[in-house]
């Protein structure tokens, strides 16, 4: 979905430097903020390494397919398993509506079962010097042992900018923040629950299929007192393949 239309761009001007440093620029401060000096809890280098699958099923409907693998403990262990799936209707020719299904099941530092379903609004749009996605998405949790439902909103923005004629290369700059909006029984606290920050670069290898590759911050709203937040350090891959 984040990548289901990763279209040629125009030729960018020279102007196209200062847009993407605004860019980068605006991402890292919604990272930046009062807490940056505060001390940090937890620490993991890990990596994820999702791939993601869009079908066109119709001149409108398409379908999504992603497994995502999640290797903690600096990459010794599987930490997770995404599987989600997902059918969206192309309402316009940027936007589009999605209902979707997850199977999320954590194995560190105990097995946990988590079921989750989800509705989304994708915006997709090729701009002169920048290809913006924007994703706005709304989960239904079901997480043993939790009782009842926790619901989480997040939001992701996305640019991709071009960095060669031929647009195969691309800079990558991406935020996405959660937030819960309840507390259930054992399960997560209402409010702030991470953000997430990626930097790196885009290939694309042919007309189905590109590839990401850079650093990702991943920072958790804790509760504990003496702890603002925790950090992870991941190294994301990210495959796309495009029918």
């Amino acid at each position: 979905m984040i990548h289901q239309a990763s279209k040629t761009l125009n030729r960018s001007s020279p102007s196209g430097g200062t847009t993407t440093l605004i860019f980068v620029l605006f991402f890292l401060s919604l990272i930046i903020g009062p807490n940056a000096t505060a001390h940090a809890g937890s620490k993991d280098f890990q990596l994820w390494a999702p791939v993601y699958l869009t079908l066109s099923l119709s001149e409108k409907v398409r379908g999504w397919y992603e497994v995502q693998p999640r290797f903690g403990n600096n990459i010794s262990q599987i930490n997770q398993l995404l599987l989600r799936t997902a059918l969206g209707y192309q309402v316009t020719k940027h936007w589009s509506l999605w209902q979707g299904y997850a199977w999320t099941p954590s194995f560190e530092p105990g097995f946990i079962s988590e079921n989750r379903t989800f509705q989304q609004i994708l915006y997709v749009h090729d701009y002169p010097r920048v290809n913006i996605v924007s994703r706005t998405r709304l989960e239904q949790r079901w997480i043993q042992p939790v009782r009842g439902t926790a619901v989480r909103f997040r939001t992701l923005l996305r640019g991709r900018f071009p960095l060669d004629d031929a647009r195969v290369w691309g800079l990558v700059v991406q935020d996405e923040i959660f937030f819960n909006f309840n507390s259930p029984t054992n399960g997560p606290e209402a409010g702030l629950d991470q953000n997430r920050f990626f930097l790196g670069l885009n290939r694309k290898i042919n007309e189905h299929m590109s590839v990401d590759g850079g650093y990702q911050l991943q920072k958790i709203n804790t509760e504990e007192p003496e702890f603002v937040d925790d950090f992870n350090h991941l190294l994301l891959l990210q495959f796309f393949l495009n029918w």
